[in-house]
């Protein structure tokens, strides 16, 4: 099982071909490493067909435990507390000379810990990994360590650590010399992500999906895709609007059956928060309810998921002591908040976003800043302080920026305040909640009312929510 790993899967494949084709049915080895070969080809769900197979004239052993468990955890399928008690029995018989067996069973743990949600204990087990890797000698290895841990520290919000953590992994593969594909490319996908927590949604949207294409075609594990197709349709949906994020959205999902097998809780976490970004809190919840039914198996997709019902006010606001889940909180704060204290809360926001220079969940959040942008422009105690001030003057245009509105829309002269009027009514909403969303007056909102009867040539709510599903359903089609 270990010889891809010392002598490379080139010379496993030259292996492979010359080992008669039906041998893996009777030789564990043989059968481990073709599946070892199939996954690091991109063929993975090709890889499961091999083990699932009915007729094995072997007995199995630990090995089998081992292959399976790893081919678990890059298809993205469910692993549960008896698979971890079952790897954590496995390592008592694990030879303790064999450092790079080791440091692959560290490596699986550390995958399955961050599916579970133990992100703490993945730490640990990648440190461990490291460990064994460096005792092998085996740093392209590490370098793969090095991009996972990076990978928690950006759903985390610790951008500079996840950049030292990149930059550590890019040595490590430069020192080994070695390139089996898209090595490169998984690295720049965490670096995208970066990229689009800091606000660089052009450049995301510009590499996206070359870089999806090189994991649909190469190496990658599940927690990888989900964090490209999150940072990917959220910059889409903020530069291009609903229907551009809903084109990627598909893509994605079409891309990981294809890759991954199965459908993924992950992209209905997605379509989730561009629903309440929306303002459909409906159909955001009726998502939610769905993913309360389903396991999730993703750091990502437990982000998503928690951030969300805390901000619908249907679950717990976010509890993690992170520099992301600091400024969440503070920002689910102003929500509620009126007046003064609303204002003090999103500045808040602001200074604890100020160190990684985050910006993201400052657009998942965006309806917080309605009726207070001109205000924050004033603020002496953010703008008396230099780089503070020039942050705050990006965040606030990258909030009004992110409002799309659709074509049709604005051909017949829709701004951006009437177009969030527009989609409120079309939730269902009264003008007392549409008043309460925007952070402004029911008279207000009547006026934005009638300014919308008048450009859809209609007099009624009826009519005029009749109007705007069939420009949606055109836009559509």
């Amino acid at each position: 099982m270990l010889f891809p790993f010392h002598d490379g899967y080139e010379e496993l494949g030259k292996l492979l071909d010359v080992i008669p084709k039906e041998a893996w049915r009777r030789d564990e080895a043989v059968l481990g490493s073709l599946v070892l070969y199939l996954v690091k080809q991109g063929q993975a769900p090709r890889a499961k067909s091999y083990l699932n197979a009915l007729v094995l004239d072997f007995e199995k052993t630990d090995q089998f435990i081992v292959i399976e468990l790893l081919l678990a955890l890059h298809l993205g399928e469910e692993v549960s507390d008896r698979d971890l008690r079952r790897w954590r029995r496995l390592e008592r018989t694990l030879p303790i000379n064999e450092p790079l067996l080791l440091g692959l069973y560290y490596n699986a743990m550390m995958a399955m810990q961050v599916r579970m949600g133990y992100i703490s204990a993945a730490r640990i087990a990648g440190q461990q990994a490291i460990s064994c890797y460096r005792e092998a000698e085996h740093v392209y290895l590490e370098h793969f360590i090095y991009i996972h841990l990076a990978d928690l520290d950006l759903i985390e919000g610790r951008l500079h650590r996840a950049q030292r953590g990149l930059a550590t992994a890019e040595q490590c593969l430069a020192q080994s010399g070695t390139h089996y594909g898209n090595e490169q490319e998984v690295i720049s996908v965490i670096r995208l992500a970066v990229d689009y927590e800091r606000g660089e949604l052009a450049r995301v949207r510009a590499r996206a999906s070359e870089l999806r294409n090189c994991l649909v075609r190469g190496d990658s594990w599940s927690e990888l895709f989900f964090q490209l197709a999150r940072v990917a349709v959220l910059s889409t949906y903020f530069l291009e609007g609903r229907e551009a994020a809903s084109r990627e959205l598909t893509d994605y999902q079409a891309d990981y059956a294809r890759r991954h097998g199965g459908e993924a809780p992950t992209m209905e976490a997605l379509q989730a928060l561009i629903w309440q970004l929306e303002w459909q809190p409906d159909a955001a919840e009726r998502s939610l309810e769905q993913l309360r039914r389903a396991s999730m198996q993703s750091a990502i997709g437990t982000m998503l998921v928690t951030e969300l019902e805390g901000t619908m006010g249907i679950g717990e606001p976010v509890s993690a002591d992170t520099p992301r889940a600091r400024i969440v909180k503070a920002l689910q704060q102003a929500r509620t908040a009126r007046g003064s204290k609303r204002l003090a809360t999103l500045e808040k926001a602001l200074r604890l976003a100020f160190d990684e220079g985050q910006i993201a969940p400052f657009l998942e959040h965006r309806d917080v800043f309605i009726g207070l942008s001109a205000t924050l422009l004033r603020s002496d105690r953010l703008h008396g302080q230099g780089r503070l001030g020039r942050m705050t003057d990006r965040v606030l245009r990258q909030v009004s920026g992110s409002y799309v509105i659709p074509e049709s829309l604005r051909k017949l002269g829709f701004n951006r305040r009437q177009y969030r009027v527009a989609s409120a009514l079309l939730s269902g909403a009264t003008n007392k909640q549409i008043a309460r969303q925007l952070g402004t007056t029911e008279a207000t909102v009547k006026y934005h009312v009638t300014s919308l009867y008048r450009l859809s040539g209609v007099r009624r709510r009826r009519d005029f929510i009749d109007f705007m599903v069939k420009i949606q359903s055109s836009s559509k089609n």
